[in-house]
């Protein structure tokens, strides 16, 4: 239990900084006694629960794109677990929800690799088997910045609205950080879960190509017959509904 206000944690957040130190809790209450600790949740006084991390040593978990990736245990912060309003933090409840759905493998972009030690440690204590972490590289601009939701269009919609095919699209983010057994750019959902390997997946940036999108877009649009192309216009909104199908069909 950890009874630290924010006042506290604010000045010893600031004190670190002025010493040019990572930002972490000081474990100020960990060492608490348990009786005095239950004396202060009954008389009302505002807490939280942390994770006791062990304090020496080190966690390792295995990633399947990385390998074993290492983390000394000092530099682990003593993560909140419930907060003083009772609710969970996300650390928390992502490894109880996850052993709860049974899940073998976690998925996730390669920000989370810090916060993995933490869950692997929650696991530890709770006796439960550790799935399998994949941590995927994050999306690039041209520049080599991150996408984000800021710079960049996001939505499915947007490319909906933009002409872009949902096959195309695919294709495209299937080619992020991935390659074929045989080296094509063109190919289709199922081809790719049938020759799928995480051998295969390259842990660099990949570069989310806007020329690139449109190439492919092409190619599929230009694969298409003329009534698949009217029927898809059709469902994108693209043309009038109430325009005649055979003028239509002449036009592809």
């Amino acid at each position: 239990y950890c009874f630290c206000t924010p006042e506290r944690l604010a000045e010893v957040r600031a004190a670190q900084q002025d010493r040019k130190e990572s930002s972490r809790y000081d474990r100020h209450c960990r060492d608490l006694d348990r009786a005095e600790a239950q004396r202060r949740i009954a008389a009302g006084e505002g807490h939280v629960v942390r994770l006791a991390v062990p304090l020496d040593g080190e966690t390792t978990f295995h990633d399947r794109l990385r390998g074993p990736v290492t983390f000394q245990n000092q530099t682990i912060d003593d993560q909140v677990l419930i907060k003083s309003d009772g609710f969970p933090t996300y650390h928390f409840a992502s490894v109880v929800d996850d052993h709860l759905m049974e899940i073998t493998h976690v998925c996730r972009a390669e920000e989370w690799i810090t916060s993995t030690p933490k869950h692997v440690l929650l696991y530890e204590a709770f006796g439960w088997e550790i799935p399998e972490f994949i941590h995927m590289p994050l999306l690039r601009n041209p520049d080599r910045s991150k996408i984000s939701k800021r710079k960049n269009p996001t939505s499915l919609s947007w490319y909906r609205d933009e002409g872009y095919l949902p096959e195309a699209l695919l294709n495209f983010l299937g080619l992020m950080g991935y390659s074929m057994p045989d080296g094509r750019q063109v190919f289709s959902l199922r081809e790719m879960i049938e020759s799928f390997s995480w051998d295969r997946v390259n842990t660099g940036g990949p570069i989310f190509d806007m020329e690139k999108l449109r190439w492919l877009n092409g190619e599929y649009i230009r694969a298409m017959d003329a009534a698949e192309f009217v029927e898809q216009i059709r469902r994108a909104d693209q043309v009038p509904a109430e325009a005649p199908r055979d003028k239509l069909l002449a036009m592809a």
